[in-house]
């Protein structure tokens, strides 16, 4: 018995050539000098390539009709590993006889007769055939290693440096149009090209950069759009749109200006350049209206404010100022006669006003007076139309007039044409008669 081979062997035999006696008996105990070691638990493949190690010296058994292959186990006392597996041991080659590769070529004319090739292909004529020739092309430069393998080219030329040599190369200036269409082979690299390879005027995607105002308030007006270009050109930029039709020329920057809210379209032009056009839609808005509504609760004395139209509002409630941008708010009402305004920081959005009365009586205020307006609240009382007539205290008619409530059923009139005194106050609904007393300072 001979061992097969040295821990050199290839392509990949023994993991290890040590012994008992190279080692010192340390940590190889009993190990014979040619065997696979080690704390591998993956499956790994051995192998040994007879032809290749005869090349080396070693012993060539390509030829022998009869061999006998043993593996030896041996255990090594100081080491517990996994173990071993062997499996799918396998003698691999081809039959020596008169058609090594059986491509149905006789060995002695065929020109690779260990790989099948029936059909002999040799590019080059170089009684080698394609299939096992290394340089095809017979130009010096192994096919692994040449971009136009199956063509001389020894430069390895390669104009559009898209890994295929010049001479080979379907589409020299690598703009997809085969030469043989291309009406103009030499397009910069990356140029766009019409359908006979020639290049397209074209701009980046990004060229034009637009920003959008929208109008300030409803119905101002002064919406705009501005324009800015990275590459500068003879451009003409085109606004449509709300019975609009404006073309402005510019190199880099322009602007449109008071644009009315709604839907335009904008597009580019560039002077020599009949074919270019480029589009964007534009929105202009506008802000919406401030809208305000109320509910009071008279269980608590609260008021729940609803606001939209507006991202900041400042509301004023019997003098307070409140700030939220939220749409709904809840405050106190504190005061029989609350007055409330809400409003934007936009003029334009107008402001809301509302007296709120927390009374089902009828009420009048101020009590005594010593100037102004004498506001009536009606209460449940609340009609249309009333009457109110001004007594003095020894019953001379003084005032008498017909008027009509607002929606919370109040009304007022001046009382600084009359002296100080006392005075009775009637007032004549479609329901009742009412009298009151009123003091003026």
């Amino acid at each position: 018995w001979n061992v097969l081979g040295n821990i050199n062997s290839q392509p990949n035999w023994y993991n290890s050539d040590r012994t008992s006696e190279s080692s010192g008996g340390t940590d190889c105990d009993n190990c014979p000098g040619a065997q696979w070691v080690g704390t591998n638990t993956t499956m790994t493949e051995y192998a040994y390539d007879f032809v290749l190690n005869a090349a080396a010296g070693e012993t060539n058994l390509t030829n022998e009709n009869n061999i006998i292959f043993r593996i030896v186990f041996k255990s090594d006392p100081n080491t517990n590993e996994e173990g071993v597996i062997i499996d799918d041991f396998t003698v691999e080659g081809f039959q020596d006889d008169d058609d090594d590769d059986n491509d149905g070529v006789l060995d002695v004319d065929d020109n690779c007769p260990l790989i099948g090739n029936a059909n002999q292909a040799d590019n080059d004529g170089d009684n080698i055939g394609d299939v096992c020739d290394p340089d095809d092309d017979n130009d010096g430069v192994l096919d692994v290693d040449d971009n136009c393998p199956f063509t001389p080219n020894a430069d390895q030329a390669d104009a559009d440096n898209d890994g295929m040599g010049d001479v080979c190369d379907t589409d020299t200036d690598n703009d997809g149009v085969p030469n043989a269409n291309d009406l103009c082979p030499n397009t910069p690299n990356g140029a766009v090209v019409d359908v006979d390879g020639c290049e397209v005027f074209s701009l980046p995607s990004n060229n034009f950069s637009i920003m959008i105002t929208g109008e300030s308030c409803i119905s101002s007006d002064n919406g705009s759009v501005n324009i800015t270009a990275e590459t500068s050109l003879d451009y003409t930029a085109t606004l449509t749109g709300n019975g609009l039709n404006i073309s402005n020329s510019f190199n880099t920057t322009t602007s449109f200006t008071d644009l009315a809210s709604g839907t335009y379209e904008v597009c580019f032009t560039v002077a020599g350049q009949a074919d270019y056009q480029r589009c964007f839609d534009l929105n202009i808005e506008q802000p919406d209206a401030l809208s305000v509504s109320s509910r009071v609760s008279s269980l608590d004395n609260k008021v729940v404010i609803n606001l939209s139209g507006s991202a900041l509002y400042t509301i004023t409630l019997n003098g307070i100022v409140y700030k939220t941008s939220k749409s709904e708010i809840t405050l106190p009402l504190d005061q029989v006669e609350n007055t409330l305004s809400v409003k934007t920081d936009l003029d334009c959005q107008d402001t809301y006003n509302k007296t709120i009365i927390l009374s089902q009586n009828l009420l009048v205020y101020p009590n005594p007076i010593s100037a102004g307006d004498l506001s009536v609240y009606l209460g449940s009382q609340t009609t249309n139309t009333s009457e109110i007539s001004l007594f003095t205290v020894s019953g001379t008619q003084v005032y008498r007039k017909p008027v009509n409530t607002d929606q919370s059923g109040k009304f007022s009139f001046n009382m600084d044409s009359f002296p100080s005194g006392v005075y009775l106050l009637n007032i004549k609904t479609e329901k009742s008669l009412l009298n009151y007393k009123i003091i003026k300072r």
